[in-house]
């Protein structure tokens, strides 16, 4: 039986640290996306609280003297304003797909890399044990050989 070596070696610690890396590239772009589609949401609030300030302004001028054009001009307005809030709930569906996406890559590498980082536990376990093992067969080595000598010892001075 060889002795073990003093120091630890994992043979997949580059794998580990790729994964690891991955990792973080991983749950930066999530953190971006996250970042990405709060702004999106923060303007499609801001445009669907124009336009309830639109409609309400609209229904105010139904309900005075108001010209048909003016009417006409905050209708068409408020259309736009309808369509540009539809453009915002696309972008912010696609906002939160892409969260959603990386999430789910980020699972996934974190999962990866806790494979890996089981494997090196319980490989750096069974180091330890026959290191332990190694160390224990040595001194039970010295201490029979020890005992040896002190028995010739004994023997040749009685």
């Amino acid at each position: 039986m060889t002795a073990p070596s003093s120091r630890f070696s994992f043979r997949l610690q580059r794998v580990l640290d790729l994964r690891q890396q991955h990792e973080q590239a991983v749950a930066g772009r999530l953190g971006a996306a996250a970042e990405a589609a709060t702004e999106a949401r923060a303007a499609m609030d801001a445009l669907a609280a124009v336009r309830v300030a639109s409609g309400s302004d609209l229904a105010r001028a139904h309900g005075a003297a108001t010209p048909v054009g003016a009417l006409h001009q905050k209708e068409r307005l408020i259309a736009s304003l309808d369509a540009h809030l539809d453009v915002a709930e696309h972008e912010v569906a696609a906002r939160d797909a892409e969260v959603d996406s990386a999430r789910k890559e980020l699972n996934a590498a974190m999962q990866a890399r806790r494979i890996i980082s089981r494997l090196r536990e319980r490989r750096e376990d069974e180091w330890r044990l026959s290191h332990t093992r190694a160390e224990r067969t040595a001194m039970d080595a010295l201490a029979i050989e020890r005992h040896a000598r002190q028995s010739d010892q004994a023997e040749k001075g009685a």
